[in-house]
């Protein structure tokens, strides 16, 4: 099996991948907020499970990552926050991100999507459960695909193409994975590249995976108190 894995091409590895770490902890946890919603509609009691999964997950990915060469991007939570230039870097690239999507969105005329559409649901509950679940599902984002597309996608082909191929065809997988309407392929696709480029500078997944959440949670909070329509 070792000899097989070993003679595919990396952007078949990078997919296989995607599948296999990003999907099921994914759904998991997806589930776990629509059985919060049907049962527990008024607390969103579900963070406690998500935050148990998320810490075994994070434990076993850990132990298993094959990515230990020093020009690696090492898995990691942590990073000097007080650093000026990190500050700099999670301020510009958070700000990217949501700037991005929300003119994205603006400028295509795009009303809804399924990513959307699953975001916008949540204003049918009140904040005790919503915005609990909101937290998860940010936390997850952030946790589950930087460790997948920097963590171990992108180590792959970083060691098989040239920088910018391997942002490339992180950022088409990236995009792919959110079942987005076509005008937001390209955007999405920038995006990942910002958080590619900075992982490689970092040699860490700390700085993109604080981002991340962070990015999403903000969206999340403007669609859900309606600052974003």
């Amino acid at each position: 099996m070792k000899k097989v894995w070993q003679k595919l091409p990396a952007w078949l590895k990078a997919m296989l991948l995607n599948i296999v770490l990003l999907y099921p902890i994914i759904t998991i946890n997806q589930t776990i907020i629509q059985l919060n919603l049907t049962y527990f509609p008024k607390f969103g009691v579900g963070l406690i499970p998500i935050l148990i999964l998320l810490y075994l997950y994070w434990k076993v990915i850990t132990k298993w990552n094959p990515f230990t060469h020093e020009d690696d991007i090492k898995l990691s939570l942590r990073f000097p926050i007080l650093n000026t230039k990190n500050i700099v870097s999670v301020i510009g690239l958070s700000s990217f991100t949501v700037i991005t999507i929300y003119l994205s969105y603006v400028i295509f005329d795009i009303d809804n999507s399924p990513q959307l559409g699953f975001i916008k649901s949540f204003s049918n509950y009140n904040a005790t459960a919503a915005i609990p679940l909101l937290l998860g599902l940010a936390i997850t984002a952030g946790i589950v695909e930087e460790v997948t597309y920097r963590g171990f996608m992108q180590n792959t082909t970083n060691r098989k193409y040239a920088k910018i191929v391997s942002y490339l065809i992180i950022g088409v997988l990236f995009a792919i994975i959110h079942f987005l309407p076509l005008e937001l392929i390209l955007p999405y696709i920038l995006i990942s590249i910002a958080y590619s480029f900075i992982a490689d500078k970092q040699k860490s997944t700390g700085l993109v995976i604080f981002t991340h959440f962070l990015a999403d949670f903000v969206l999340f909070m403007l669609i859900y108190f309606n600052v974003l329509s």
